[in-house]
């Protein structure tokens, strides 16, 4: 679709507006739940009565989202004497810098051409790939989880700007932070198979992550 779609007038300032605002309420939920994972199910399920207990009954102590044992050690970070979740400490940062260049994007009026705004397009995409690859990387350290993931958030904001500056559509521009949200739950279905098999080859016995996925 945006490689064949001639480019079209800029939006108007209340459809930037608009398509702005849809993005930064998904941006500020996201970093609810990097604070808080999993908060919007258990409301519901709570709701319901039928809340259930998500870790087994031989229960360790978890920090930074994360059991705290070796295999883990690296998708935690110290920062002022607390343990924090590298994971979502890093999506917690492009979700933040996702509002500001949301912002920036319905403040001012920069004109990108078709050429830039398919580059934004690929850098998108291959930002995605990057992020999606770093859960088959081994030896990978806190801070550089901490820094790919960041970049997801990013790539969705260059992916839904590019989209709507040469469609033109607002109809687009929600559909492009439809499949943003497809690709984020991929992205948690990567870790939950790395988490997986990272129990799967742990020698305690307690096996966090192995129940059905």
């Amino acid at each position: 679709m945006v490689l064949t779609s001639p480019l079209t007038a800029p939006l108007l300032f209340v459809e930037k507006v608009g398509i702005g605002s849809v993005f930064i309420l998904c941006c500020c939920v996201g970093i609810s739940l990097t604070i808080k994972p999993n908060w919007i199910r258990r409301y519901f399920l709570k709701n319901k009565g039928k809340e259930k207990h998500m870790r087994p009954s031989t229960e360790r102590s978890f920090k930074g989202h994360h059991p705290e044992c070796s295999p883990f050690k690296n998708h935690t970070i110290q920062w002022m004497g607390m343990t924090l979740c590298a994971g979502c400490l890093g999506l917690s940062i492009g979700l933040c810098a996702s509002i500001v260049g949301m912002i920036l994007y319905i403040l001012t009026d920069i004109q990108l051409t078709k050429t830039t705004s398919l580059f934004l397009v690929l850098l998108g995409l291959f930002s995605l790939l990057v992020v999606y690859g770093e859960n088959f990387y081994q030896g990978k350290s806190a801070m550089v989880h901490v820094g790919v993931n960041s970049l997801l958030p990013l790539s969705f904001l260059f992916i839904m700007i590019s989209v709507v500056r040469i469609t033109g559509t607002v109809m687009y521009g929600l559909f492009s932070i439809l499949l943003c949200f497809l690709w984020l739950d991929t992205r948690i279905q990567l870790s939950k198979w790395h988490h997986r098999r990272l129990c799967l080859h742990c020698s305690e016995p307690c096996k966090m992550f192995t129940g059905p996925a």
